[in-house]
């Protein structure tokens, strides 16, 4: 059987109420919005953590951060022992090549596992600001030079666009307006339409798979936060999800379950026809192929962050990881949140999507009863971690480099 091409797209800090696919009041992404038009739409798709390198291997490793070993921004590597959506991209006998677009997706981390080309970032200069990134046009470049060399050869990509993180640097104007006019023109008008021409030159785009989706969203000062990584509500977890795949996922379609990033590679296991093979036992996720009620309350998301590690480590050191300062899991109904400390809050997701009122605390035994079964849920997937905590002496002191390359994308 020959499987489509397909191409997966990840958009940095993409929140799916700007794109017009997920939000018909949006305007701003008319050329994703003509492609997803001919898939399947996710609206209830969650990221793993709410910053960019565990939560891209969550998505490409098809496990839980602590599953995969990456819980941090920088200096922690994937389990080499797991399998990858590009080792299953090979299998299915596909051509594959990885297009990350910033060093801490760079292949030390162990990203490129599986993928017969990966374009590491060894500087920032065309962005004219440094921070080892790059635009959108070089990897679209990139991307042409290997659709080439593949010639008619099945492949698939994987392409992480940063250009949204611009955003960041502006100060001119409002976050909000600097956000949308950074996705409209860099991100939709930039990256996206320049990938469609170059997918059509090579006459692949008509009849291409597509996923496109994000590794974390962003916090519009939701909860008063700008950015991203401080803590788990879904305005930084809650990411768009599409998959236009001919003759397998309806156009047009709506799905309202509960999706996850861990969810994609037994779904592309599934499509590719891929029988079971050792370094994809025990996946927490499961095929999208397969509809489950969305009201059910049996699907789970579970996702972490560690704020006060975020910018701690050297990029070319491995570290101990200390622990996750904030976990959380939910499902269509309801959401819990749990800090290192003790601390909890628990929201009704069906009524309260913004989580802005914690029913913990207001005498309601039925929410304590939710959260505490919830807790136990998160206690025993937090038994399953792998690997012990390190004391903060433990790690490595963070390189001034690194230092001015977090301080360039935006982090610092």
């Amino acid at each position: 059987m020959k499987f489509p091409d397909v191409f997966l797209i990840s958009i940095d800090c993409l929140r799916p109420d700007h794109v017009g696919a997920f939000n018909r009041l949006s305007r701003l992404t008319p050329n994703l919005d003509r492609i997803i038009s001919r898939g399947t739409v996710f609206t209830q798709a969650m990221s793993h953590a709410p910053f960019t390198t565990p939560a891209v291997t969550s998505m490409l490793a098809g496990r839980y951060p602590f599953q995969t070993g990456v819980r941090l921004l920088l200096g922690q590597l994937c389990d080499n022992n797991l399998g990858t959506i590009a080792e299953a991209a090979r299998l299915a006998g596909y051509a594959t090549a990885g297009f990350p677009s910033s060093f801490i997706l760079n292949s030390p981390t162990g990203l490129s596992s599986g993928f017969d080309e990966y374009r590491d970032i060894e500087d920032g200069n065309l962005t004219n600001r440094g921070g080892c990134w790059q635009y959108g046009d070089p990897l679209n470049q990139s991307l042409d030079a290997f659709l080439t060399r593949a010639g008619k050869d099945p492949v698939f990509s994987w392409l992480h666009y940063f250009d949204l993180h611009e955003y960041h640097q502006d100060q001119s104007a409002p976050a909000h307006t600097t956000y949308a006019r950074d996705l409209h023109q860099r991100v939709d008008a930039g990256c996206i339409a320049s990938l469609f021409r170059i997918l059509e030159s090579h006459d692949r785009l008509d009849r291409s798979a597509f996923i496109f989706t994000a590794d974390h969203g962003e916090c519009l000062f939701q909860h008063g936060v700008r950015g991203h990584g401080q803590h788990l509500y879904n305005s930084v977890l809650h990411v768009p999800l599409a998959i236009v795949w001919p003759g397998e996922m309806q156009a047009g379609r709506y799905r309202h379950d509960l999706a996850r990033h861990v969810d994609l590679l037994p779904t592309l296991l599934d499509l590719w026809n891929i029988e079971s093979i050792e370094r994809f036992d025990g996946l927490p996720g499961r095929s999208l192929l397969q509809v489950e009620d969305a009201g059910s309350a049996s699907t789970t998301s579970y996702a972490e962050a560690s704020p006060r590690q975020l910018f701690d480590g050297n990029a070319s050191e491995v570290r101990r990881f200390e622990g996750a300062e904030i976990q959380s899991l939910q499902n269509t109904n309801h959401k819990l949140i749990q800090t290192q400390r003790g601390e909890r809050e628990l929201f009704d997701l069906r009524v309260d999507p913004g989580e802005c009122r914690n029913l913990l605390g207001s005498d309601d035994g039925t929410a304590e009863s939710i959260a505490n079964r919830l807790s136990c849920e998160l206690d025993a997937l937090s038994e399953s971690e792998q690997g012990g905590y390190a004391s903060s002496s433990d790690a490595p002191p963070e390189s001034k480099l690194v230092r001015e390359r977090l301080r360039d994308l935006g982090y610092v």
